[in-house]
């Protein structure tokens, strides 16, 4: 018999169900801290997303609307997908709200995001920015409303180590001493960077056109509303700079690009 609970967040309605009360209790948690408060309890349908994680004897197995996910040991059963997992999905079926997977701050009443994969170094330019003074708004989704608002996702701050294993760890901002965004700020800068040992910093203005291609890429409902996410990012470019570039350093990054910022005025 599966249990279940349920959330909604950002308008995007989840229902998490399983055959294991524990494995329940863990998947229960995981979402509370995968969207970091921002979600209500509900108790029916209809579901955007559902979520199976089914144990059969030693081993589980996961899946999202009856799609397979995962499986593996229980005793390895990692949480760590499923909050990536969850994100993702609150990130595709939210209403009214579009979700790139990228970095976020502000700066002055400024926002500045940059979408990126995984791994390509966010985390660490968000580190470096909200060191250099600038608000943190998240390392990992930049939410903007219709009107090209970019709201706060503060959660920790995902690093890796730099031992060559790469191992994931968590900062608290508060650690940083980073003052945390608390309201929809204006887009003003879209920039596309990665990290690339030796990289030259060589910043290239892109047109509105060549940054809302880019941007679509890390734009996480656009196969389920294609038509809000393009108003969007129109509104965006209408009044953003939009430029791209590899990056060696990341905290000599942060420095250029709040400069760069600082001369914005579009």
């Amino acid at each position: 018999m599966l249990e279940s609970v349920a959330y909604e967040s950002y308008g995007a309605r989840l229902q998490i169900r399983s055959n294991d009360p524990e494995i329940l209790r863990d998947a229960d948690q995981c979402a509370q801290q995968a969207l970091i408060g921002h979600l209500k309890p509900i108790t029916s349908g209809p579901f955007d997303i559902v979520i199976d994680l089914i144990r059969d004897g030693s081993l589980y197995r996961m899946e999202r609307n009856g799609e397979y996910m995962s499986s593996g040991p229980v005793e390895e059963r990692s949480m760590k997908f499923l909050d990536g997992i969850i994100r993702i999905s609150v990130g595709e079926y939210a209403k009214d709200l579009v979700i790139l997977h990228a970095g976020a701050v502000a700066w002055q009443g400024k926002g500045l995001i940059f979408p990126a994969d995984s791994f390509r170094g966010k985390s660490s330019l968000v580190s470096e920015l909200v060191r250099a003074g600038a608000e943190y708004y998240s390392d990992d989704f930049a939410i903007i409303d219709r009107k090209g608002g970019l709201h706060p996702f503060p959660r920790p701050i995902s690093m890796r180590t730099r031992d060559g294993r790469h191992d994931p760890y968590e900062v608290n901002p508060q650690d940083l001493r980073a003052t945390v965004g608390r309201r929809a700020v204006p887009v003003r800068m879209v920039f596309f960077t990665e990290y690339r040992r030796h990289a030259r910093w060589l910043p290239t203005v892109l047109s509105s056109g060549e940054g809302i291609l880019k941007a679509i890429t890390y734009t996480l409902p656009l196969r389920r509303d294609p038509d809000l996410c393009l108003k969007v990012l129109n509104t965006v470019a209408a009044r953003a700079i939009m430029a791209k570039s590899h990056r060696g350093d990341a905290r000599r990054t942060a420095r250029f690009l709040l400069d760069f910022l600082d001369s914005v005025e579009k």
